[in-house]
């Protein structure tokens, strides 16, 4: 399959088109990540992509050779990447890409956590958490 045919029928499972899944905050980091993967393979795909526990989860599907072999050195060079941006969102915040760390917040309903900057801790946000604003209500 060609590049272009390609795009065509996978662009969706590529980084780019996974955005809306994270904060703008983390936009630039995977926008680095998309680039990093693509010189290395166009072709790539995405299995998950997921915010979790106030970090990244990001799977790249694994590749073979033409004649049907796994192919070790790209699961490796791309798990080192995706290892490398998931550290990287949890030092940044979500919302605005400032240093920031992960915050738990919780009250009899649900738990969760977010990587959060002071500011945007401390600023009232739609979506904060399971229908709640982030608030001043995360640790300091």
């Amino acid at each position: 399959m060609s590049v272009a045919t390609f795009c065509r029928i996978h662009a969706d499972q590529q980084i780019p088109h996974r955005l809306d899944a994270v904060g703008r905050g983390w936009h630039p980091l995977l926008t680095r990540l998309h680039t990093r993967l693509a010189a290395l393979d166009p072709e790539y795909r995405l299995e998950e992509l997921t915010p979790k526990l106030g970090g990244l989860r990001i799977y790249v599907a694994d590749r073979f050779g033409a004649d049907g072999e796994f192919d070790g050195a790209w699961a490796d060079t791309v798990a080192q990447l995706a290892d490398e941006a998931a550290v990287e969102a949890e030092r940044t915040c979500e919302l605005c890409g400032a240093p920031g760390r992960p915050r738990f917040h919780g009250d009899h309903r649900a738990t969760w956590i977010r990587t959060v900057c002071t500011g945007c801790r401390d600023a009232p946000h739609p979506g904060g958490g399971p229908g709640r604003p982030l608030g001043s209500r995360f640790p300091r």
